[in-house]
Order: C-alpha cells, then structure tokens, then sequence
C-alpha cells in the first residue's frame, strides 16, 4: 500500500514526460505507473503536469538580525507557495555566517522555522581562509564570496580570494562567487555622483555589464589555478555565461546561474518601477533577456536562482530620492518558477529543459542529487501540480512576503501553483484568496553539504 498516488498527471522526468500515476511510500518516491495501484490517498491531477520540487541555490531569508525584511518562516513559505522545496541561504546575515556560533545560530532559527528544506553558506572572507578546514564540519552546503563591495559582507581580494579557493578545494568543497570589478563600480560611482546623477540609469551605468564579465573572468582563471569548483551567481550577462561554458568544456569543475529577474525585467523596468526594481548586478538593455534565454536553452547558464533579497518598503523608498541611498535586491521568489514555466512554454523549451534548470542542475551542483531536484525512484517526494491554462496577476498583498511588495506588481502570469509537496508531505495548497501553508513551521529539515562532486566528477560523500 503506498501513501499518497497523483494519478492522471503529465509527470516531468529527467528525459521525458509520462502521463500516469505517481506513487509515494514513506516520503519518498515509489513508482510511475498507468496501473491503479492501492494508495491510502490519492489526488486527481487531472491531466495538469507534475514538476519535480525547486531548487533554489541563492535566496536571503535575513535570519537572524536582520528580520524586519523578511525571515526564514516567510521566507520559505512564499518558496514552497512557488514550488520550491528546496532552499540554500546566503550568509548576508547579523551576525555574518562565517564560524560555527554564527552558524549554529542560523542553523537553530531556520529549523524553527522553515516550511522547506534547507542548506546554508557560510561566508568566505579574508579573516577565515585558515579556517575553512575546520568549518567543514557544520556541512555547510557552500562558501561564499564577493568580489565587490557589500554593507553586509567583506569582499575579498583577488590574493585572498585564491588562497580560499585553494583552502576551499583542499576541503573538497565549492565556491559560490558575486563577480563584479569593483575598481570599476567605484571610478564609475563617483563619477555619476560628481555629475549629479542619480536616478536608476545612473545606476545601471555605475556597474556595466563588462564590469560583470570582466570579473568572472577573472573569478574563472583563479580556480584553474585552485582546482576548484566554482559557481558564478546571478549573472546577468551572456558574455559571463559564455566564460564558464568555455571552461567547462576544458574539463574545469565550473558552473553558472541566472536570476530569473534578469530574464523578465531590464533597464526600462528599472527606470518605471523605480528602487523596488534594484539589485546587484542591475538590470540590462532591452534584448538581453533573449540572450540569458537562448544561453540557457542551450546549455551555457546550468540553473537559475531567484537572489530573493527583500529589504523593508522603507528602506527601498529611501531611493527615490537617491538612487545611491537604497539597498540592491528584491523580492520575487513565489512568482519566479510560474513565470519561468509559462515564459518556457512560450517559447518552446521543453518541460524537461526547464525542471533541470530549477530543479535538477542545482542539486546536482550542490552534490544533493538524487535525494532532491528529480522525480526519481528513491528519490525525497518534493514536487508541486501545476496548472498550465491558469492564467493570474501578481499582487505583493496576496503573497507570504514579510514585506508586501515585488517588482512583478501586475504582471500575468500563465500557470499557476495548485499544490506543493515536501518530502510526500503537502505543504501548500493553492485557495482563495492567497493559498495556505498546512504544515507547521520547523517542519523543514536542514540538508547537510557533502564533499565532492558527483556531475563534475569529483570523488566525495554521496548525498544522503
């Protein structure tokens, strides 16, 4: 006798899709099949299409300290309310994730809290390169590093970024790094500044797209040298997409995501939605949207992540005044995967191409594969039903944000979220007026970072 069958579903495979009846036993899945199979519950699908549950490799919850944006409870309810079900957490946090307390710390207040599962960063910086073999032991499921200036975390040189890669690599770990020049974002700033700009295409000047590629270029040519994994975050341009695919061909353990913000929005929207619409790298020029588009269909970008970075209305308000005074990032993270799949659909990616990119890639990236990011035998049961035909708008009110707003304020979406399950367990069902999460906070489980690599190769623990 299984638990739960979803029969009458278009299921998304690794290679395929099949119409059938999904089964799961013990919180795992059990097996596809057309029979009807005994089950002590079941859901119609209704020929509406099973997606294996997200994986987003880059979200900011701010726990602990800096709450009032947003928390992990939040957070990961307005995850799971867009399919994802699996979270990994920058360390952007007070204190910073850079030690075990820290980290400890993070840890407790996310397994109180979190709907979905989770794995944390912890934060690379030029204090704690020495200790990166000792930190092991936490499981974090990455380090972190920036190579430009943050308010929330030291960026780190390039001498001091090869030694934790090196450190990093000794560890048998991976590396996620924010490539943007500094040199470059500084000259440029105050330049702007002297001149009396400062409105959202000032910004978008401030950091161009070549001082994007020109550093994960440069992030690239250090872990050749370190060995190491690298994955390159949120890049906004094809050029940056383009460096990575290269080095990968070459045998190098190098990866690259998007943010699906960067595939919906640009400068224009920038200019119209105002501060709310900021973030780091910015937005680009109208058209580059197709190219991210086209350098995922092909295979250059591996997944995506949605940087869901939320700061309080009124410290996004601060921009309108200056564009210089308000905080970079945005809320997206419930409406990201829809307006991915609708958007896919249009334009002919097949349903397959598109689980990979936000499920199956970034498991497989971060070695939580097959356990997470597939609908696969043995497999945890993370999935969600999705209604193609379902078309909505997205209103900030009708979200699980702590803060009610986004940048997709009014866009339609095609396809719509019915019902999200983790671990064979549903957590969200899709009602008037704005769904509801039915388990209880804490019911997310902490996923441990395991060593090695098993997409690039790279000998390490196997994925629990």
């Amino acid at each position: 006798m299984f638990d739960l069958a979803i029969k009458r579903a278009h299921i998304v495979g690794e290679s395929r899709v099949d119409y059938g009846n999904l089964y799961i036993k013990d919180g795992k899945f059990a097996a596809l099949s057309s029979e009807e199979l005994p089950a002590r519950e079941s859901v119609n699908a209704d020929g509406r299409i099973v997606f294996p549950g997200g994986v987003d490799p880059h979200v900011h919850f701010n726990d602990p300290g800096l709450t009032a944006g947003e928390d992990f409870q939040t957070g990961s309810m307005a995850a799971v309310a867009g399919g994802i079900t699996t979270v990994f957490e920058m360390p952007l946090t007070n204190p910073l994730t850079a030690d075990e307390p820290s980290f400890l710390l993070k840890k407790g207040e996310a397994s109180r809290k979190s709907v979905a599962d989770f794995g944390l960063y912890l934060a690379l910086t030029p204090d704690n390169c020495k200790s990166v073999g000792e930190l092991m032991a936490l499981e974090p499921i990455a380090f972190k590093a920036f190579m430009s200036y943050s308010p929330e975390i030291p960026m780190v040189k390039d001498g001091e970024l090869l030694a934790g890669m090196r450190a990093i690599r000794a560890a048998n770990s991976r590396i996620a790094v924010h490539c943007e020049n500094n040199d470059i974002i500084t000259f440029l700033t105050a330049q702007l500044k002297e001149a009396g700009r400062d409105g959202p295409r000032a910004y978008t000047e401030s950091r161009p797209d070549y001082s994007e590629w020109e550093a994960v270029q440069r992030a690239v040519t250090l872990a050749k040298l370190a060995g190491v994994h690298l994955h390159v975050v949120h890049s906004s341009t094809p050029e940056g997409a383009r460096i990575v695919a290269e080095a990968r061909q070459q045998g190098h353990p190098i990866s690259v995501e998007t943010a699906q913000h960067f595939l919906f929005l640009d400068a224009d929207d920038f200019e119209r939605v105002g501060p709310f619409a900021q973030c780091n790298p910015p937005l680009r020029a109208p058209g580059n949207d197709d190219k991210l588009w086209e350098a995922m269909r092909n295979g250059q970008i591996d997944c995506v992540g949605t940087d869901h970075a939320p700061y309080t209305i009124e410290e996004k308000l601060r921009g309108n005044g200056s564009v210089w005074a308000t905080p970079a990032g945005m809320n997206n993270i419930q409406s990201a995967i829809p307006l991915m799949i609708g958007e896919g659909i249009k334009r002919e990616i097949p349903l397959t191409r598109l689980a990979r990119l936000f499920a199956t890639a970034p498991a497989q990236l971060f070695n939580v594969y097959p356990k997470k990011g597939a609908i696969t035998i043995g497999g945890d049961a993370d999935m969600f039903l999705f209604d193609p035909s379902e078309e909505w708008v997205v209103d900030p009110k009708l979200t699980f944000y702590k803060q009610k707003w986004t940048p997709f304020e009014g866009v339609k979406v095609s396809g719509r979220i019915k019902r999200t399950w983790v671990r064979g367990t549903v957590v969200y069902e899709d009602a008037a007026p704005m769904g509801r999460i039915v388990v209880e906070p804490g019911f997310g489980q902490f996923i441990p970072g395991r060593t090695g690599n098993a997409m690039f190769g790279i000998p390490g623990s196997d994925a629990a």
